[in-house]
């Protein structure tokens, strides 16, 4: 393939291990004209919102901050920024938090190489990134089936045709589609979406999707094919 690969202009990584840092820039900086790096959350959060980089790279466990909680605050003052995360060990409640926070992808430091670069490629594309690991601690790779619906309707009070319109809406389907596969007419599957909505408390799309990953209805791999501007 002929052509220079395109370069971002900058990337920050926020980790307190000074050897992680340089190992990632010796990866990644060929993709960007700027090179930024933070050893805690406060610091990072401060060169963020003066930056605005294209890709933020946030360790979970810093010296003064979560990652979930420095991750919220570059989402709100840098709205454009794209957001990995990461850490040593991985598990469903940091991926979780990560998630809620609005990261756009998460890996486990013990991956490889070319899974992180696959990461960093996928985010600067625009698409959501979690590696295996990360979609296996939160809720598997098996599809959901009826039992398993069953199970989450029992738990959330929603009923079964309830839990199949909520995954195929964070899905993206428009209401004519999932009218026709629920067997609905489209004013019925709005209305069934207008009172989730309410039941849920979600103000947004984004808000609907947080509360389906929580409840097993959708998984990780789901929200790699959502566009950009769909995710949170």
């Amino acid at each position: 393939m002929s052509g220079e690969q395109q370069k971002f202009h900058s990337v920050l990584v926020i980790d307190d291990h000074k050897m992680v840092v340089i190992g990632i820039k010796l990866l990644i900086m060929e993709r960007f004209m700027n090179f930024y790096q933070a050893g805690n959350g406060a610091m990072g959060i401060e060169l963020a919102q003066q930056f605005q980089p294209h890709l933020v790279i946030v360790d979970n466990v810093l010296p003064d901050m979560s990652g979930d909680q420095v991750t919220r605050e570059i989402r709100y003052r840098c709205p454009e920024s794209r957001i990995l995360g990461y850490s040593f060990n991985v598990n469903a409640a940091s991926v979780l938090k990560m998630i809620e926070a609005g990261i756009h992808g998460y890996v486990d430091k013990s991956e490889s190489d070319v899974e992180f670069t696959d990461a960093v490629t996928n985010l600067l594309e625009g698409r959501n990134y979690f590696s295996k690991e990360a979609r296996l601690h939160i809720i598997g790779d098996l599809p959901i089936g009826k039992d398993q619906k069953e199970l989450i309707a029992a738990n959330t009070g929603f009923s079964l045709k309830e839990i199949e319109i909520i995954r195929l809406f964070c899905k993206q389907k428009k209401v004519k589609e999932i009218g026709r596969q629920v067997q609905l007419p489209e004013k019925t599957v709005e209305q069934y979406l207008s009172n989730i909505t309410g039941r849920i408390g979600a103000r947004n799309t984004a808000g609907i999707i947080k509360f389906a990953i929580q409840q097993g209805i959708i998984g990780l791999q789901d929200l790699e094919n959502l566009p950009p501007q769909e995710t949170f």
